[in-house]
């Protein structure tokens, strides 16, 4: 199946929801619109994303590779607006842990949030002809934006990523070492509705402006580049 094709599908999926409470408070049951947790308030989200690699780092120009990865998003209330967050992904070959904090201020019909995170993550591959080994440590900021409509709410999201330590080995040979630069520049958009009763869905688009797309680490080179790497993005609020 190609990527437009599944995107049409998880469209018209969206978009077909017909059932739920009408009673529902739309902001506060979306994941990502930066609504205000009360204290103490825990909510969580499992979510699948799909990439589009570069084509230099495919064998066809007209392949396209898909990499599922798998994320659980959660997050929990604090005091004077404060969150804190967390999220923990894999596609089986790479494992990514990003703790954080998050600020949110809700304007009525729009709210802003306002992340810091770090992150740590490592990989290994030991088939397809590579044998290959890396971690590496993230630091990262977020701004988002939630607009909050009568049946979904969109919210935008914006990223700067930094890897502040990155290592990769072939074999007992480390081919890359690098510190302290800037790795991606990333926009996201989110929207979230409820598709059955009070159950909430997320149907996104990510688009990734990266040196290394870290789920896809093992194909991206050590140029000192950018790749422009799109993904589609559906999550579950649990």
């Amino acid at each position: 199946m190609k990527f437009n094709r599944i995107i049409f599908f998880l469209l018209t999926f969206f978009t077909a929801s017909l059932f739920y409470s009408q009673n529902l408070d739309i902001a506060r049951g979306s994941f990502f619109y930066p609504s205000v947790l009360q204290f103490k308030e825990y909510k969580h989200e499992f979510s699948v994303a799909l990439a589009k690699l570069p084509e230099e780092q495919i064998e066809s120009t007209s392949s396209w590779i898909y990499a599922p990865l798998f994320t659980y998003h959660a997050k929990y209330g604090l005091p004077e607006n404060f969150h804190l967050t967390g999220e923990v992904s894999t596609n089986i070959i790479t494992y990514y842990f990003k703790p954080g904090v998050q600020w949110n201020y809700d304007f009525g019909k729009v709210s802003l949030g306002l992340n810091a995170n770090f992150a740590f993550w490592f990989g290994q591959l030991h088939q397809f002809g590579f044998d290959s080994k890396v971690n590496a440590w993230d630091a990262s900021a977020r701004a988002s934006l939630g607009i909050k409509f009568e049946k979904f709410t969109v919210t935008f999201l914006f990223d700067a990523d930094f890897i502040t330590s990155l290592k990769q080995k072939a074999g007992d040979i480390i081919t890359t070492s690098k510190k302290n630069f800037l790795n991606a520049l990333n926009f996201s958009v989110f929207i979230e509705q409820p598709v059955w009763k009070d159950n909430f869905m997320t149907l996104g688009v990510r688009f990734n402006h990266s040196k290394i797309y870290w789920p896809a680490w093992a194909v991206f080179p050590s140029w000192d580049r950018f790749f422009f790497v799109p993904e589609v993005f559906v999550g579950f609020v649990l």
